[in-house]
C-alpha cells in the first residue's frame, strides 16, 4: 500500500480553515468521549437483557472496579445458555457469593 493512499484514507487533511491541526490531548479527550459513549450503550445492552435498570447495573460495576459493562455483555452474548449465564450475573448482584465468584473467575476483577 502506498503512503498516498494512506494519507487519502486517513482525513488527516480534511479541515476548514484556520482550524489548527489535532494535538495530543485533542485525540486523547476525543476518545475517552468516544468510549464513554460505548460504555453507555453496553450498559444499556446489558440492563436491557438482564431486566433491570441501567442504575442497579451501573452501581454493580462501580462497586467491582475491574469489571466493565462490554465483559459482561460479552459473557451474556458467548454463552452458550444465556439464561444461565444472565441468572449468574443477576445473582451476583444480589450479592451471592458463589455467583461472584463464578464472575471473578472468567474475568479476573477481584
Amino acid at each position: 500500500m502506498k503512503l498516498k493512499s494512506l494519507l487519502k484514507e486517513s482525513k488527516v487533511w480534511e479541515r476548514k480553515f484556520g482550524e489548527p491541526l489535532p494535538t495530543l490531548k485533542m485525540t486523547t479527550e476525543k476518545f475517552k468521549l468516544k468510549q464513554e459513549n460505548l460504555n453507555e450503550n453496553d450498559l444499556n445492552k446489558v440492563s436491557k437483557i438482564l431486566g433491570k435498570s441501567s442504575s442497579d447495573v451501573g452501581k454493580f460495576l462501580k462497586k467491582h472496579v475491574g469489571l466493565q459493562a462490554d465483559d459482561l455483555l460479552d459473557a451474556l452474548e458467548a454463552s452458550r445458555d444465556r439464561r444461565r449465564t444472565a441468572l449468574m450475573i443477576m445473582a451476583a448482584m444480589k450479592g451471592n457469593r458463589r455467583a461472584l465468584k463464578q464472575l471473578d473467575d472468567m474475568f479476573g476483577f477481584m
